[in-house]
């Protein structure tokens, strides 16, 4: 199976970025798109422990099936940009799928970003919210023209990890497949990021 990361940053090609830099009012792109790849690779890290958790694989495997076909890959620019409206609002809903992944480490996971895009905490936090349906719809896509079950795309999810921590491996002390680890191993303990981040995508949508 192809590196799902690759597939996901062959849709945020330079003119999603491009566009997702002027919706945060980000001045440099080149930092969006480094975000937009830590972001990315984050979130399929996040996507690949649940779906490896007995817990919470039905539930993960349930809203792919339901709310994540890949529909939206095909317009991208579109629907991130508000001109073309999607049927299924789950579809879309990044603070929901940020919250369910990553729950009270958002403000953990945006300071990483920050500090490996230089790309300013709130604006990363924000872009996480923005392409997380992408992520979810390249993952949707997958297992929908595999015919994947959740145990099978446990094993593409988990491949794809291991391959991009490989890849990455000794350049960044382990690479930041190792960092996302074990950000996704803490406990959260509560913060104010959720209500700051909701407020940023309330700002964007004006």
């Amino acid at each position: 199976m192809a590196n799902l990361m690759n597939e996901v940053s062959r849709h945020l090609n330079d003119n999603v970025i491009m566009q997702l830099s002027k919706q945060l009012g980000a001045q440099d792109p080149n930092q969006v798109k480094r975000a937009a790849q830590g972001i990315s690779e984050l979130l399929l890290n996040a996507i690949s422990n649940n779906a490896n958790n007995s817990q919470s694989g039905g539930g993960l495997f349930g809203a792919i099936q339901k709310d994540h076909d890949g529909g939206i890959l095909g317009d991208l620019m579109n629907v991130l940009g508000g001109q073309k409206q999607v049927q299924n609002t789950s579809t879309m809903n990044g603070t929901g799928i940020v919250n369910h992944l990553l729950g009270k480490r958002q403000l953990e996971a945006a300071q990483v970003i920050q500090q490996m895009s230089g790309l300013d905490i709130f604006k990363s936090g924000v872009l996480m919210q923005l392409i997380a349906p992408v992520v979810m719809g390249v993952v949707g896509q997958k297992q929908k023209s595999n015919g994947l079950d959740l145990g099978g795309l446990a094993k593409v999810l988990m491949g794809g990890v291991q391959q991009q921590q490989q890849q990455q491996g000794g350049s960044q002390g382990g690479g930041l497949g190792a960092v996302f680890g074990k950000l996704l191993d803490m406990d959260g303990d509560g913060n104010m990021m959720d209500d700051l981040l909701n407020i940023g995508m309330k700002m964007l949508k004006k």
